[in-house]
Order: C-alpha cells, then structure tokens, then sequence
C-alpha cells in the first residue's frame, strides 16, 4: 500500500480546511475524501487514505487528513 505522502506526491494536496468540521472520525474522513474527490483524486487513491486514515487513533486520522488538505478554503 503506497504511504500517504506519496499519495500526495502523485495527486497533490486539495482545497479543504477541518476548521468547522464535526470532530467525528467518520465526519473527518467522510469530508475529506470528497474534498479528494473534488480535487480529481481517483476512486482507489481515496479509499487508501480513508484505509490510512482507520488504520490507527483519531489523532491518526486528523494528521492523515490534515496532510492532504491546504487549509486555504474557507469553505
């Protein structure tokens, strides 16, 4: 399985910020894979960051999805 930052360094990082998210793990994954989505990451590359994501403690969760995300949006 490919690490999340060569996942990054393949499809790059996407507009999203977790600032307002709900601090559910689900929420936080389900938002950012489809921030992924939005930014054209494919299908299979999304569902290995949300395996990444699960695959350990919640602050597991928030640094993986945090890495994929700018922070610029203020969505």
């Amino acid at each position: 399985m490919e690490t999340i930052e060569e996942l990054i360094e393949k499809n790059g990082k996407v507009d999203g910020n977790l600032i307002g998210v709900d601090s559910n793990a689900m929420s936080i994954i389900g938002y950012t894979t489809r921030q992924l989505s939005k930014g054209g990451w494919p299908r299979s590359d999304q569902n290995i960051v949300a395996r990444i994501c699960m695959s350990g403690s919640y602050e597991n969760v928030i640094a993986t999805c945090a890495a994929t995300l700018t922070f610029d949006d203020e969505e």
